[in-house]
Order: structure tokens, then sequence, then C-alpha cells
């Protein structure tokens, strides 16, 4: 839980820095592409170590979960999709009062 809440702080972080390559979609939460695109520095298509920032610098070797020494695209939409709160029960049909 601790980690999962570290990781949604670090999105979080980046979701202002994403912010200046578009905007966020709705709820503030910034898309991987938009993650990627702030913190990939050389444009490799993977986010090496050195340039993590903030608490996605700190939560590291959790997000790199092969544990290459990079975070690619797949593993941080894998983080991202565990953090992501569950989708509300769609509402059934309402019942007349009586």
């Amino acid at each position: 839980m601790k980690k999962s809440l570290a990781i949604l702080a670090a999105l979080t972080l980046a979701s202002a820095a994403a912010a200046q390559q578009g905007s966020p979609p709705p709820g503030g939460m910034p898309s991987p592409e938009q993650i990627f695109a702030f913190m990939d520095a050389n444009k490799d298509g993977f986010i090496a170590k050195d340039e993590a920032k903030g608490p996605l610098a700190q939560n590291f070797d959790y997000v790199d979960g092969d544990k290459d020494g990079k975070i690619s695209p797949d593993e941080l939409k894998t983080v991202m999709a565990a953090m992501r709160p569950p989708e509300p029960a769609p509402a059934g049909p309402e019942k007349p009062a009586e």
C-alpha cells in the first residue's frame, strides 16, 4: 500500500511537469506518454535511473519490474494500472418508490 501511494505521488508530481507537454486527462493523472515525454531526456524510449525525477526516482526499483536498470512504457503502464481505483459498479435500474 505504501509503495502504491508513493508511486501515485510520483505520478501526481509528474502531472505538473507533464502539463507542459500537454494537458493531463480529467482527474489530473498524466498518461504514461506524458511522463515519458517529460522524463525520457535522451528519447530512447526508456526512463533510466538518472532520468527519473522526484518520487519516481525514489521508487525506481519498484517500477523497474524486470530489474534491467530502466523503466519501459509497459512497466510504467502496469504500475499505473495497478494503482487505478476500481471502476464503480454500474447503477442498476431504479426501483419505483412504494
